[in-house]
């Protein structure tokens, strides 16, 4: 049985994130439909990001319009009648998250990428 402990214990691997770059953002959003989930409220969306920089989000049952671009190894949204927002996005494992920074300046996850679809889903 310590031995079966051992060997499980010896597999177990540790988060490791990376930051995604600019060329690697542009990569996993162009042209395709994502589904995202609000870590903090609990809510699913999908966002379809065209390569012309204009972006359709249904969420809510709603659907709202906006524009999104990447600059300096961030992802950038801004959403109709809303100020532009920024944010960093890391893969950790084999999953990817959006991070924003806390009131203390700790970056906290606060959107986990479930899946990318190519073309316009919505």
């Amino acid at each position: 049985m310590g031995a079966l402990i051992a060997a499980i214990s010896g597999c177990q691997v540790k988060d490791e994130s990376t930051q995604l770059t600019t060329d690697e953002l542009l990569h996993l959003f162009t042209e395709r439909t994502v589904e995202s989930y609000n870590l903090i409220n609990g809510s699913t969306s999908f966002t379809y990001y065209a390569a012309n920089g204009r972006v359709e989000q249904e969420r809510y049952w709603e659907t709202r319009k906006g524009k999104w671009r990447v600059k300096d190894n961030e992802i950038c949204l801004q959403m109709e009648h809303k100020s532009e927002s920024c944010r960093t996005v890391y893969q950790v494992g084999d999953r990817y998250y959006k991070y924003r920074s806390d009131d203390q300046g700790q970056q906290q996850k606060v959107i986990r990428y479930r899946q990318f679809l190519m073309g316009n889903r919505l």
